[in-house]
């Protein structure tokens, strides 16, 4: 199989010159990821690639070759979907339902994270949620902090006195140290490496219930018609990766380490073992589906209901 080799940026600007095209065309599969500015992909899916578990599985499908392609957040990545330049995306759960109640046409075919951290990373001088009344604090638009953010602000009875602005994640520190923002809900990796640095954290998605985030599997209604075993041969690589990652996690660290240029120990804490897993979805993802959805629309970041069963793609639900 051939090793991607054009840089993140260029395959992003060829697919978006080409417009498109054919789902999964020669057999080669165009996989959208979540990338921090600069950096090339890391995710469980990359290693499965490196350690070539992901091709061997890819092949009985159909797939000859893979194309990792970055994006910086989960509405970019939905809008290549869209327009029909990737087969499978890569996402958090609040733009992968987003795009699916504005009528993106995917197929949820596996959640390859489950129970991901974020952080609330304070300003100097901000040191308890009542801090932020009257401020402005900030994430990245349509993100699973984003969610995080609004549903803490609502229990925390902020939501009207607290000014949410967008931002991605490699201005936060910038924006923090500038007083810009109070405070900056962080995603993995960022949340951590700002407490290497000697932030501090008001607050993390996983003391609320429901408001920790997912890793979604998105794969396109074209790509799924045009390869009926891709969903099923996704999952299989996927929990085999993790399988071998739960045995030697540390290898994994490195890994991410490397690729990134994070300290070992930052990759450690943003991705605990604990995280990944079998990606088939189970009864309780798709309650949790549910229960983020019914959220999103509630909170006017999702157009409108679907029907969150007819969206998980046929026969990849755990038994």
């Amino acid at each position: 199989m051939r090793k991607l080799v054009l840089p993140v940026l260029l395959l992003m600007l060829a697919l978006a010159a080409c417009g498109g095209g054919s789902s999964a065309s020669g057999g080669t599969l165009r996989v959208g990821v979540i990338v921090a500015s600069g950096n090339e992909p890391s995710g469980i899916e990359n290693w499965a690639y490196q350690q070539g578990i992901l091709q061997s599985r890819l092949k009985a499908a159909g797939i000859d070759s893979v194309q990792f392609v970055g994006f910086p957040n989960g509405p970019n990545l939905n809008q290549a979907l869209k327009g029909g330049s990737l087969d499978v995306g890569v996402l958090g759960d609040t733009p992968a339902i987003s795009g699916r109640a504005a009528d993106l046409p995917t197929q949820l075919s596996g959640v390859s994270v489950r129970g991901q951290e974020a952080w609330l990373i304070a300003a100097p001088g901000v040191h308890s949620l009542a801090d932020l009344k009257g401020k402005t604090v900030a994430t990245q638009q349509g993100s699973y902090m984003h969610r995080y953010l609004v549903g803490l602000l609502d229990s925390a009875g902020l939501a009207s006195s607290v000014k949410v602005t967008f931002l991605l994640a490699n201005s936060a520190q910038q924006a923090l140290d500038k007083g810009d923002i109070a405070a900056y809900a962080a995603p993995v990796s960022t949340g951590p490496l700002l407490l290497s640095k000697g932030y501090t954290a008001i607050d993390k998605a996983s003391a609320h219930p429901g408001l920790t985030g997912n890793s979604y599997i998105t794969i396109s209604q074209d790509a799924a018609k045009q390869h009926p075993q891709l969903a099923a041969a996704w999952n299989t690589a996927i929990a085999d990766a993790a399988t071998k990652l739960k045995a030697d996690p540390e290898q994994y660290y490195a890994y991410v380490a490397k690729i990134s240029g994070l300290p070992v120990d930052v990759v450690r804490a943003s991705y605990p073992a604990s995280v990944f897993g079998d990606p088939r979805p189970t009864a309780a993802d798709v309650r949790t589906v549910q229960d983020t959805l019914n959220f999103l629309v509630a909170q006017k970041l999702a157009a409108a209901p679907f029907d969150v069963n007819s969206w998980v793609a046929p026969g990849v639900a755990a038994a």
